[in-house]
């Protein structure tokens, strides 16, 4: 109980490091009242882990370790800065928005959705730290390199699976390592709640952007949270895939909203989140890929030439977010491979079919993915059209793109696709979900008025 005491008190320490460094930063969400202050806290609280993350990263390339607790939090305060420089003015609706969300205030039953998706996140939190890590990968991978990260106090060769990988996750539980002044996997794992919940909130805040009636906006954001099953447990474990997918999911929908309110605030989270995602996991370099990707063909489609900042902003943030991590490894002797790369077997597609619906055919693992194709359907017709067409776009390359990794596995493919389709797709799901519902509400109109 001590022990779980000291965590909650360091967790809260640097929960409070992230949103003061996220409010520094300037970067909120859009809207009128408490409500949308409410919400920017916190993304504020997920640009604050990343802020500290990439100074911790800049520090340990620079030779001089994040041991020291005030230079890391000043770097990040320095980067905090530029953020709000870059950002300029707020980001805020069109005024066909704005005087939408004026006349349509906080009810009681958006307030009920509110409490109910609060009282999630919050039993999620209260869970990751009852459920001792169980996890393997995020022991002997994610674990054990914070471990290593923090009793150096930078960043080293741990040897550990997976070397390769980007260092973003055991960075962030390396810092709550600092905070308690000792090494404990299993408190390490509950900084991924607070990243999840934060999360859940802003999934709640871009749909309240878009829907009309905005009451249902909490309602989906719970939703979304309760389907995506590998989403949902990610929050009490030490896994590095529910951080992916919120990066992935938030870069996408931060330009998606550029797209409709042309606020350069909304590309420097979008910049922000990609770059994040490429230090998180090995996939999230072509995760990003494939965005950037959807936005371009999104804008040639259109015939417009606005799509170029989106896609430049995207491209610059993850080159120089990778080139980072690569400078690193070439100067540690961390050797990059491509072991689950092999070459394409395209006569492999029946049988990657009849995996993925072995994998997918329970309810637990398959209700999400089950109502993901059900609303998008319903509401296939909405979904190929104008503001809709980018988020689909995505979502369709981000599947394409997985479909892909499983053909090029150096492992079997249908072995490839047991051990690891639900952790990939659910990477982009509740961004199927999101759209999904986008899409049932009937929002063309609202959309076409941005």
């Amino acid at each position: 109980m001590n022990a779980q005491l000291i965590g909650a008190g360091a967790l809260a320490a640097i929960s409070l490091e992230w949103l003061g460094l996220g409010w520094l930063s300037g970067i909120r969400f859009p809207g009128p009242g408490r409500a949308a202050a409410s919400a920017s806290w916190a993304l504020r609280l997920l640009v604050g882990a990343w802020l500290v993350a990439i100074a911790q990263l800049l520090l340990a390339l620079l030779g001089v370790g994040f041991g020291s607790l005030p230079l890391v939090l000043g770097l990040a305060a320095i980067g905090a800065i530029l953020l709000r420089t870059v950002r300029g003015p707020s980001p805020s609706p069109s005024p066909a928005l704005h005087r939408a969300a004026r006349q349509v205030p906080v009810d009681r039953r958006e307030t009920v959705g509110w409490l109910l998706l609060g009282g999630v996140l919050i039993a999620a939190l209260v869970r990751s730290f009852v459920v001792p890590e169980a996890g393997w990968d995020a022991f002997s991978h994610w674990g054990l390199r914070a471990q290593a990260f923090a009793n150096a106090r930078t960043l080293v060769n741990a040897h550990s699976e997976h070397e390769y990988y980007p260092p973003v996750v055991p960075l962030l539980e390396a810092w709550l390592y600092l905070h308690l002044g000792y090494v404990s996997i299993d408190l390490a794992k509950t900084i991924w709640a607070v990243v999840g919940g934060a999360f859940g909130v802003c999934l709640g805040w871009h749909a309240r952007l878009a829907l009309r009636p905005a009451w249902l906006a909490p309602y989906v954001a719970l939703g979304i949270v309760l389907a995506s099953t590998e989403l949902l447990e990610g929050f009490w474990t030490g896994q590095a895939d529910l951080a992916l997918t919120a990066c992935l999911c938030l870069a996408t929908l931060a330009v998606w909203q550029w797209q409709q309110h042309a606020a350069r605030g909304w590309l420097v989270q979008a910049g922000l989140f990609a770059a994040a995602a490429t230090l998180i996991k090995f996939e999230g370099l072509p995760r990003i890929g494939v965005l950037a990707a959807a936005v371009l063909l999104d804008g040639l489609l259109s015939r417009r030439c606005r799509y170029w900042p989106a896609v430049l902003t995207l491209v610059v943030a993850t080159v120089a977010a990778d080139g980072v991590w690569i400078g690193f490894e070439l100067g540690h002797g961390i050797v990059p491979n491509a072991e689950h790369v092999g070459g394409l077997q395209p006569l492999a597609i029946g049988v990657v079919a009849l995996a993925l619906f072995k994998v997918f055919g329970g309810v637990r693992t398959g209700g999400g993915v089950l109502t993901a194709i059900l609303a998008w359907g319903v509401s296939s017709r909405i979904l190929l059209e104008p503001p809709l067409r980018l988020l689909s776009l995505v979502v369709v390359g981000q599947a394409l793109a997985t479909l892909a990794a499983f053909l090029l596995s150096a492992t079997p493919p249908d072995l490839e696709v047991a051990t690891s389709a639900t952790r990939l797709v659910g990477q982009f799901l509740p961004l199927a979900l999101f759209v999904g519902a986008l899409g049932l509400v009937g929002l063309t109109q609202v959309g076409r008025d941005l």
